[in-house]
């Protein structure tokens, strides 16, 4: 790990936990240069970490001009963070005015565990309405004329005044992993079981946000998921880490370890928890014992911090991006292992056959 991204992780420990300026101070001189400070702005970005790294950092010295970039694009993720909240409140009245509840899943939901909400960017609203999801597409488009996108595997698609909404009747892709079913099932039941907790929005309206047992299960599979196809950011890290902070007394951790393992996630799981540990402060008496692997963890923490897959994605409508796909496919291959029990040829069958025939309407059809 480069010396920037240490200190980049520094600063985030030092912004959740409102400590670490004796270390930061207790660095050589060398470290922490105008050069070094703009490569640790450069990895906040990338990583989805830039606001919540400014409150490790606004009082720190470094050059005045990257000082004032950063403090300004700080100010454009509280902007757009403000914009999606108004949109939720929004949403949420409307959505109890026709009897709907509202259950918020990832952004803004995970935002509320952040020592400040409005520095961990949201990029949609992703929300559930209890099995409810035709409904709530209808009261969107009788209401405010919304045309409804449906060509999306396991949620729905609406615009709201510059503002994705994702209407959720599955919580995982179904179809792209036969392991993801066995999942869903335990996410609905964990639903049906659970509603989750409450929240009054300033506007008096009422939301949900998911329990323990749904948010430890969903937001494991969400980033392994992405960590396999793509990649992952410190963002998810920090969600993870945050969760376990809040809720991880609240989590079967015997039974957790038994389905991960049973579904072969269990590795990028013990993987993740080390990185929160070792490198963002998270108490290791949070988490049950686990097999410690050094070599896979440091592999997984090279991964994020640097993807070994870089190639740049040719543009759209080039005959080529089959070709990148498979190649960043292939190179990704040993992420799949540690995340997915298929095998990778029935993985890279299946997945080809999801991406050519799309979305099934009967998935949606069976929630209404």
């Amino acid at each position: 790990m480069k010396k920037s991204d240490e200190i980049l992780f520094q600063l985030l420990h030092r912004a959740l936990w409102g400590d670490g300026a004796e270390r930061l101070q207790e660095m050589p001189e060398q470290v922490g240069n105008d050069e070094e400070w703009k490569e640790i702005y450069r990895q906040a970005s990338y990583q989805g970490v830039l606001a919540l790294a400014w409150d490790g950092v606004k009082d720190l010295p470094m050059d005045k001009g990257l000082k004032l970039t950063w403090a300004l694009n700080v100010e454009k993720i509280e902007g757009r963070y403000e914009r999606q909240r108004m949109v939720l409140e929004e949403l949420a009245e409307l959505f109890a005015q026709n009897g709907l509840d509202m259950m918020i899943i990832k952004g803004y939901g995970l935002s509320l565990l952040y020592p400040e909400p409005k520095h961990r960017p949201c990029g949609d609203i992703d929300f559930y309405l209890y099995g409810e999801y035709a409904k709530g597409d209808k009261v969107l488009e009788e209401t405010h004329n919304l045309t409804t996108d449906l060509n999306k595997h396991h949620h729905t698609v609406n615009y709201y005044k510059g503002v994705m909404l994702e209407n959720h009747y599955d919580f995982l892709n179904i179809e792209s992993h036969r392991s993801n079913r066995i999942i869903e099932r335990k996410l609905i039941n964990a639903v049906q079981e659970n509603k989750g907790e409450g929240h009054t929005l300033s506007n008096g309206a009422k939301i949900y946000t998911p329990c323990p047992e749904f948010n430890a299960l969903f937001l494991l599979r969400h980033a392994a998921g992405h960590f396999a196809a793509e990649r992952i950011g410190l963002r998810h890290v920090v969600d993870w880490a945050l969760f376990l902070h809040h809720y991880g007394s609240q989590v079967d951790w015997k039974g957790f370890y038994h389905f991960a393992k049973e579904m072969n996630m269990d590795k990028f799981l013990f993987c993740i928890n080390a990185i929160c540990i070792d490198h963002l402060g998270i108490s290791p008496e949070i988490v049950p014992p686990y097999p410690r692997d050094k070599r896979l963890e440091n592999r997984v923490l090279e991964e994020i911090l640097s993807p070994e897959f870089q190639v740049p994605m040719p543009k759209k409508g080039n005959p080529l991006i089959y070709v990148w796909k498979l190649r960043r496919w292939s190179r990704n291959s040993w992420k799949n292992k540690i995340v997915y029990r298929e095998n990778l040829i029935n993985q890279f069958l299946v997945l080809w056959m999801c991406h050519i025939f799309g979305p099934k309407v009967e998935n949606r059809e069976k929630k209404v």
